[in-house]
């Protein structure tokens, strides 16, 4: 799912990243690749992706389907274009259905989601 952000891309990412942490969630890495861009001396508007989730049901869904790793942790990419800022990210349902996956955890993980980007766009 893509949506355009109502706050500033700033702001944006302390939001997302205050509402992980809140919601029991672990940040485990921002890719910045607006900076990764830049130093190679290439232009690139902000744009980064942070990785994020608990262990407690990441790790639920790989004793499943060790397959779904690929998709984990979970992710929402932000980044600016023509003066707009975009949120995209996958419902954690929408990867397990993928991997037909159909545990009670990931109803969980769905809610977890929710109340991160809720609001935002």
């Amino acid at each position: 799912m893509i949506g355009k952000c109502k706050l500033d891309f700033e702001k944006c990412i302390e939001e997302i990243k205050s509402r992980i942490l809140k919601n029991g969630g672990i940040i485990f890495a921002e890719v910045d690749h607006s900076k990764n861009a830049k130093d190679v001396g290439l232009p690139l508007d902000d744009d980064k992706v942070i990785f994020f989730g608990n262990p407690k049901a990441g790790t639920v869904l790989m004793q499943i389907n060790k397959k779904i790793s690929y998709e984990l942790p979970l992710r929402i990419a932000i980044w600016k274009e023509n003066n707009e800022v975009y949120i995209e990210f996958k419902m954690p349902s929408e990867i397990a259905k993928e991997y037909g996956i159909t545990h009670d955890i990931v109803k969980k993980m769905d809610e977890f989601m929710n109340n991160v980007i809720k609001g935002l766009i």
